[in-house]
C-alpha cells in the first residue's frame, strides 16, 4: 500500500471530445490526498484536533482518577458502608468503566475515522457505551429511593447492604441484557475508495458501525431513551419532591434532619449535573435516528459536534465524586484520614524506622504521628 497521506503527482488529464471523437491531452498539475476523497470533517483540522485530544484526555484522566478515589475511600472505611454508598460506587464504578475503557477508543476512532482494533472489539466497545449510562440512571434511581425510604417512611423496614448488593446486581444484568440488541446490530466493515487512474492504488477504510432497519432502529433508540433517561428522571424527580415537602415540616434545627437536608441537596446536585450534561447528546442521538439528513446539515462539523456532546456528557464523571466527595462531611473526613496515615507511613519509612518496628523509638514515632491526625 502507498502512502498516500500526503501525495503529490503530475499528470495529463484527458478530456472526450464528443464532436471529433479523439480524446484532448490537458497537462495539469494534480495534487491528490487521501482526504481529497472523503466526505468534509472538521476533526482534519488540526486545532480541532488538538482541542478534542486535549478535552478528552482532562475528562478521562481527571473522571478516572476521581471515581477510582471515591470506590477506594468507601471500600476501605468501614463507616462509610452504608446502602447509599453502594449505589454511589456503583455510580464511579460506571464512570470509571466509560473513561477507562471505552473514550479512548471513542477518542481514537473519531479523530481518525478508521477502526484499528478489529472485529471483536468493535462489538464489545462500542455497545458497551451504553451499559455504564444504563447503569448509572438506574444506580440514581435506587439511591433516590432508598433516600424516600428512608426519609417519607423512618419506620418502615429498610434497604441493607445485602439487599443494596443484589440489587447492583440486577442493574448490571438489566443494562446488559438491554444493551444486546446494539451488540447484535453492531459490525466491523471495510471499504474500499478506488481512485484509479488518478492514483494507482486503493484507499482502504475500516469502520465500527451498526447496521439496523430504520423502524427498528427508530423503535430501540425510543425505546433507550425512555427507559434509560425520561422514565428514571421523572420518577427521581417526584421521589425528590416527596423527600422535600417531609423534610420542610421536620424541625430545621433538629441534627438528623440537617443531615437529611445536607446529604439529600447533594444527590439532587449528582442527578441534576447527570441530567444535564447527558440531556444535549440524547436529543443529538434522537434526531440523528429520525433526521439522518443532519449530517449533511451540519456538513464537516457533524463528527465534530458528535464528539463535543460525547465529552459534555461525560464531563458529569468529573464532577459527580467533587459533589459527593468534598460536599460531603463524613467522606471528606474518611479520605483526610486515609491520606494521613499514608502520609504518616511514607514519612516513617523514610526515617528509617520501619526496619527497627519493635524498638521504642519506631512506637514513639508513631504515636506522635497519630496524635498529629
Amino acid at each position: 500500500m502507498m502512502d498516500l497521506s500526503n501525495f503529490t503527482q503530475d499528470m495529463p488529464f484527458f478530456l472526450w471530445d464528443n464532436g471529433t471523437g479523439n480524446m484532448t491531452h490537458w497537462p495539469m498539475d494534480f495534487h491528490y490526498q487521501v482526504s481529497d476523497f472523503e466526505a468534509p470533517n472538521l476533526l482534519r483540522d488540526k486545532g480541532w484536533k488538538i482541542f478534542i485530544i486535549i478535552l478528552f484526555g482532562a475528562v478521562i484522566f481527571l473522571g478516572f482518577i476521581e471515581n477510582l478515589t471515591v470506590i477506594i475511600v468507601i471500600t476501605i472505611n468501614k463507616r462509610l458502608h452504608t446502602v447509599t454508598n453502594i449505589f454511589i460506587s456503583t455510580l464511579a464504578f460506571s464512570d470509571i468503566m466509560l473513561c477507562a475503557f471505552n473514550l479512548p477508543f471513542q477518542l481514537h476512532y473519531g479523530i481518525t475515522d478508521y477502526w484499528s482494533f478489529g472485529p471483536i472489539l468493535c462489538q464489545i466497545i462500542i455497545p458497551m457505551f451504553a451499559v455504564p449510562v444504563f447503569m448509572s440512571t438506574l444506580s440514581m434511581l435506587m439511591i433516590a429511593v432508598e433516600r424516600y425510604i428512608l426519609i417519607v417512611f423512618p419506620f418502615r423496614k429498610k434497604l441493607t447492604i445485602e439487599m443494596a448488593i443484589g440489587i447492583v446486581v440486577v442493574i448490571i444484568i438489566f443494562s446488559v441484557v438491554c444493551s444486546i440488541p446494539i451488540i447484535l446490530h453492531t459490525e466491523h466493515s471495510h471499504e474500499e475508495i478506488d481512485i484509479r487512474p488518478y492514483i494507482q492504488d486503493i484507499i482502504k477504510k475500516s469502520f465500527c458501525i451498526e447496521n439496523w432497519k430504520m423502524k427498528t432502529s427508530r423503535a430501540y433508540t425510543m425505546f433507550v431513551f425512555v427507559l434509560q433517561f425520561f422514565v428514571p428522571y421523572i420518577i427521581i424527580s417526584v421521589l425528590y419532591f416527596q423527600i422535600y415537602k417531609v423534610l420542610k415540616k421536620r424541625p430545621i434545627k433538629r441534627k438528623e434532619t440537617q443531615k437529611n437536608y445536607k446529604t439529600t441537596r447533594i444527590l439532587i446536585a449528582i442527578t441534576t449535573t447527570f441530567t444535564i450534561s447527558w440531556l444535549p447528546f440524547q436529543i443529538f442521538s434522537i434526531v440523528s435516528y429520525f433526521n439522518p439528513n443532519i449530517s449533511s446539515h451540519l456538513g464537516p462539523a457533524y463528527k465534530l459536534t458528535d464528539l463535543i456532546l460525547k465529552i459534555i456528557a461525560m464531563s458529569s464523571s468529573c464532577v459527580n465524586p467533587f459533589l459527593y466527595g468534598w460536599l460531603n462531611d463524613k467522606f471528606r473526613k474518611e479520605f483526610g484520614t486515609m491520606l494521613g496515615k499514608r502520609m504518616m507511613k511514607m514519612q516513617v519509612s523514610r526515617s528509617g524506622y520501619f526496619r527497627t518496628s519493635g524498638s521504642a523509638d519506631y512506637r514513639s514515632e508513631k504515636n506522635c504521628a497519630t496524635e498529629n491526625l
